[in-house]
């Protein structure tokens, strides 16, 4: 997976990023462009220059569509259908079987949750939802913003647990807590657009979290 482009409008300015596996934190103050890259490598924006490819094909091939899994920051769900209903209308959207539903389910502990309305849920339960229904068939490369922002300890774990069982392929993710960047494989900085620094989390983050207050400082305007 890689994006070489420029975007103005949504403040992504010559950001050149290459993945080839693992877990990719995406870590930066709001506005820094973390949003409007995963939606460029989700196909729903186009760049003004430069391209992004997703295995091979551009993010709006039809052939790129089953690849990925994106979940964007604010999801949309139908407060009037149950949750069992939204799980089913992503099952058949990617052509899966009924087992494919109940793994999900279970992952995101939504078992006792499937005859609720999703205007019954909670915030927490409702992005559970929301990531149960992307990840479900656990496609080669996830594209997630903020995940795990609206989720209870039990919810990150349990979203962390399915990342951690993720064998193959990508996840790029926007990282709402600095304390998650730890469990990526590469953390990348981004900044007014920019990509500022990429690295292991043990180099960006420092031996003991050293540069923590750094980031908070230079990167969310925090006092140290």
């Amino acid at each position: 997976m890689a994006a070489q482009g420029l975007r103005k409008a949504g403040r992504l300015l010559g950001v050149s990023l290459e993945v080839r596996g693992g877990v990719v934190g995406l870590l930066g103050p709001n506005g820094a462009g973390k949003s409007t890259l995963l939606a460029l490598l989700a196909g729903r924006l186009r760049p003004d220059g430069g391209e992004a490819r997703l295995l091979g094909y551009p993010p709006r091939d039809p052939r790129a569509l089953p690849l990925r899994a994106y979940l964007p920051q604010s999801p949309r769900l139908f407060p009037h259908l149950k949750a069992r209903e939204v799980l089913e209308g992503a099952r058949r959207a990617k052509g899966l079987g009924r087992e494919a539903l109940e793994e999900a389910a279970g992952r995101m502990g939504l078992e006792g949750l499937l005859h609720r309305p999703v205007g019954l849920l909670s915030g927490g339960q409702r992005q559970r939802l929301a990531l149960a229904a992307a990840l479900m068939g656990d496609p080669p490369i996830w594209l997630l913003d903020e995940p795990t922002a609206a989720l209870d300890p039990r919810g990150r774990e349990r979203f962390w647990a399915w990342v951690e069982a993720k064998r193959e392929g990508v996840v790029l993710l926007a990282l709402h807590h600095v304390e998650e960047a730890r469990r990526a494989d590469r953390l990348a900085l981004l900044r007014g657009g920019q990509l500022v620094e990429e690295g292991p989390p043990e180099l960006v983050l420092g031996p003991g979290d050293e540069r923590v207050p750094w980031l908070m400082e230079v990167l969310y305007e925090e006092p140290a």
